[in-house]
């Protein structure tokens, strides 16, 4: 949850986005509690990115653009660049968060990204949320459960561009076996774990 699509001025804001900043700071806190591991995407573009053929361009590496909200934010955050040269350590998973970087809309074209789903175990449920539902958060949602994972989008936590679109990929996850549950519901059940 970057500032390009989250804030007014953003380079591709996404309208509305702003006002999910409340959810979406409840429900990081659960990371900054040690309650939850929060695992999230960053667009880490380069200034000639193929992606601005599509997009206007956004979260250029290094400009305010590509920074997250700091909402969206916990102190023990530990980058992982879709460089398949890096080596993940083995540790990984006792930050509080984990910020998949990505040059495309997949965050699962991060070559690590499958490898971090994998340490979490097939129990884990995935708690989806941010901006866009019809494109970075389905992408998501759909690698996880491509890949047998429980997966939980928050309804009151993601927005669209277009209505129709968000309304048809929440309908196609939930076909495909994820669960829409709201923020207060996804506290609940990460409080009663």
């Amino acid at each position: 949850m970057q500032r390009d699509f989250m804030l007014p001025g953003g380079a591709l804001y996404v309208p509305g986005a702003e006002r999910l900043i409340f959810n979406i700071q409840k429900l990081v806190y659960l990371a900054r509690e040690g309650k939850a591991l929060l695992i999230s995407s960053a667009c880490q573009h380069t200034p000639d990115d193929p992606e601005f053929k599509t997009f206007p361009p956004h979260c250029v590496r290094g400009t305010t653009g590509a920074e997250l909200i700091p909402e969206a934010r916990v102190e023990g955050l530990f980058r992982v660049p879709s460089d398949p040269k890096f080596v993940v350590p083995a540790n990984v998973l006792e930050n509080q968060q984990v910020l998949l970087e990505k040059q495309v809309l997949d965050v699962f074209q991060n070559p690590h990204a499958a490898t971090i789903v994998e340490k979490l175990g097939r129990e884990t449920e995935f708690m989806v949320f941010g901006v866009v539902t019809e494109y970075c958060v389905r992408l998501a949602a759909k690698g996880l459960l491509d890949r047998r994972r429980r997966v939980a989008v928050i309804f009151d936590a993601i927005e669209t561009l277009k209505r129709e679109e968000g309304a048809g990929t929440t309908a196609e996850l939930c076909a495909s076996g994820a669960r829409l549950i709201s923020t207060a519901e996804a506290i609940a059940e990460v409080e009663a774990a």
